[in-house]
């Protein structure tokens, strides 16, 4: 896999993560500051996290989602989403 290939799928999986986050907000009928307050983070963090300005850290992510008994965990990239990139 070249390079470019490579970056992209990274780029490709943070997305979706990032995409997995909004949909569980929503799912949760969370605004961004209720999540803040529920996790002891100020809204403005949920918001960068959302709009990609920042690459988010683990622990923070973590810190977010525990209140709402969810975590971040490894899982398995599906040989097809591999090869398509």
């Amino acid at each position: 896999m070249n390079t470019i290939k490579e970056e992209k799928q990274i780029v490709d999986l943070e997305y979706n993560l990032i995409c997995d986050f909004i949909k569980l907000r929503n799912e949760l009928g969370l605004t961004q500051k209720e999540m803040g307050e529920a996790s002891n983070t100020i809204r403005e963090i949920i918001a960068v996290i959302e709009t990609r300005k920042k690459h988010p850290q683990i622990n923070t992510l973590i810190k977010i989602l525990e209140p709402f008994g969810y975590t971040l965990s490894i899982t398995k990239i599906k040989e097809e989403n591999i090869e398509q990139k």
